[in-house]
């Protein structure tokens, strides 16, 4: 007879989450006997526990065709058993020693499991904290992932519930996915959850402080560089006080862009963005900090506008 089932790869973080209710794990015993397994079609829940005792005088053997029943052989009064993780459904095992019995095991599979994730968007690169719980607790739980583009689901990850049917695991994900855990051997699915990633865009220049009408490197850089075809820059002058593309171009292999951008009098916020258009299949549209630049020098008209954008 198969033993318990043994915990598999606990994930990075086992978070406790509040709990309703949940199905603890049963033993169901059936006793070989003269007039063969009594009783002789016995009902049991997927992990549950099924014993078989010998009550008779003489040494009873059982075969079955399932690794969760036999082959086994028992002396009287002696007593196997074992976890039962066959899928729903039926099947006979055969007692044997002395005359012949047929039993049947039907085995059920019912519970739930939930799953949640701690965050619905995430910058490309950072982890994600997901939970659940599981009627099922001291199983385990495998948690499956289908990436943006991808058209079936792949295994993840395989934890193992607490004693309260908790659960936990830490992921980070490569591209906009969906997730969704599973126990039972898969027989009951929780429901689906989202997990949204943005690609991380950056911007600096080691000329913050320059003179109106000079031409000065802006430099951004996008992670990973293939999360969109484009960046682009765009600026915030006094003058204006709005937000204006100056340029776009597509990052390079390392995800590193230049841009060249002519200062202009006064204080001027710079950001760099990646546009829905632009934007990678399983990416999201971003934007990165802002950087002031001031530039000195002759007002145009001579008028002095607000330093502020």
């Amino acid at each position: 007879m198969r033993g318990p089932v043994k915990p598999v790869a606990i994930g990075a973080a086992a978070l406790v989450v509040a709990t309703a209710g949940f199905a603890l794990a049963a033993t169901v015993t059936v006793t070989l006997g003269p007039k063969g397994p009594q009783p002789a079609v016995v009902t049991v829940e997927w992990g549950d526990t099924l014993s078989f005792v010998n009550g008779d005088s003489v040494t009873h053997g059982i075969t079955s065709s399932r690794d969760s029943v036999g082959p086994a052989t028992l002396a009287p009064g002696a007593t196997v058993g074992g976890t039962e993780t066959d899928h729903a459904g039926s099947y006979q095992y055969r007692q044997t020693g002395g005359k012949s019995f047929v039993g049947t095991v039907v085995v059920t599979a019912t519970g739930k499991v939930t799953l949640v994730a701690g965050k619905a968007k995430v910058v490309y690169g950072r982890p994600v904290a997901l939970s659940g719980v599981s009627s099922k607790p001291g199983t385990p739980v495998l948690i499956e992932e289908r990436a943006s583009g991808d058209t079936s689901w792949r295994p993840l990850a395989t934890v193992t519930s607490a004693a309260d049917g908790t659960f936990g695991d830490v992921v980070t994900p490569a591209l906009s996915t969906r997730l969704r855990a599973s126990i039972a051997a898969g027989q009951i699915r929780s429901g689906v959850v989202s997990v949204s990633v943005e690609p991380a865009l950056s911007i600096s220049s080691t000329a913050r402080a320059t003179k109106a009408g000079r031409s000065i490197p802006i430099s951004a850089r996008l992670s990973p560089a293939s999360a969109a075809t484009r960046v682009t820059l765009y600026a915030c002058s006094p003058s204006t006080r709005r937000w204006q593309a100056i340029a776009a171009k597509p990052p390079g292999l390392s995800g590193r862009i230049t841009f060249r951008w002519t200062a202009t009098y006064g204080r001027t916020l710079l950001r760099t963005e990646v546009e829905r258009r632009y934007a990678a299949p399983g990416f999201l549209p971003a934007q990165s900090s802002t950087i002031a630049i001031t530039a000195t020098g002759t007002p145009p008209g001579g008028n002095r506008p607000n330093p502020s954008c």
